[in-house]
């Protein structure tokens, strides 16, 4: 008999919190439809559902939901709000784009506190996942930038992470000078040899400065004759590739392959 009951009651309760949370979405979705959305006041008031929706459940509305508020919060600069729900957001990853704003979104506010490991941690997560969109490079700039004018444990990885943001978005005058700056501070760096042979490149590909890029590549060979990608450089310092055009170029390859 006292099983029976507790089924029972186990049944009371689950039906219980399925009316809550039918209630929640129709006080949401009501909420929504009205002229409340159009002040102030009532978009932090849409806000507070949405997150105590977005916290409470799990399923691909409370996603949504959850991702809302934390926007909100974000873009009104309620820091402590923002940060704690775009961390419990990007537990869940159920987007890749969104999961890109919500991540870049908490390094920016992350580096604004000044912890810039927890930043760069999550820069990678991201781009261990999908390429920023235009818009979100930009926001890795910023926030190598305050790294690199905080002058906090600093590393050449940020350099690198600068110069692969600002080419992405067309700022190689700004790229170049990152990686120059890291080729200079960081002379015992693992990665160096590449850093030399990135500079090179876009002076070459992007800036259309052939005298520069051929100094970066003659000192990449001075430096790091034995570099995997040494044999290269040597073919296109030799063959005068960098003042070719890509037809040029192109029409050479196919004759070297015949």
């Amino acid at each position: 008999m006292n099983k029976v009951i507790i089924y029972v009651l186990a049944a009371f309760a689950l039906v219980s919190c399925s009316q809550s949370q039918e209630s929640m979405l129709a006080e949401i979705a009501a909420f929504e439809d009205s002229e409340k959305t159009g002040t102030k006041e009532g978009l932090a008031e849409l806000a507070l559902l949405h997150k105590a929706y977005g916290i409470k459940y799990e399923d691909a509305q409370a996603n949504d939901y959850l991702y809302a508020a934390a926007q909100y919060y974000y873009y009104e600069n309620n820091t402590a709000e923002a940060e704690s729900l775009l961390t419990q957001y990007i537990t869940r990853d159920d987007s890749t784009e969104r999961f890109r704003n919500a991540a870049i979104n908490l390094a920016i506010l992350n580096g604004k506190a000044g912890k810039f490991t927890e930043a760069d941690d999550l820069i990678s997560e991201v781009l261990d996942k999908d390429l920023p969109t235009a818009a979100q490079w930009q926001d890795v700039i910023q926030l190598y930038e305050d790294k690199l004018k905080a002058n906090k444990n600093i590393a050449p990885k940020d350099y690198e992470r600068l110069a692969l943001a600002c080419t992405a978005v067309g700022r190689f005058e700004e790229a170049l000078t990152a990686l120059d700056q890291a080729i200079k501070d960081f002379p015992k760096y693992e990665n160096r040899s590449d850093l030399i042979y990135r500079a090179g490149f876009i002076c070459w590909e992007y800036l259309k400065d052939s005298k520069v890029a051929s100094a970066y590549y003659k000192q990449f060979l001075a430096e790091y004759p034995n570099a995997s990608n040494a044999e290269e450089v040597k073919i296109i310092l030799s063959k005068g590739m960098l003042t070719m055009s890509d037809e040029d170029i192109l029409t050479m390859l196919k004759g070297k392959n015949k």
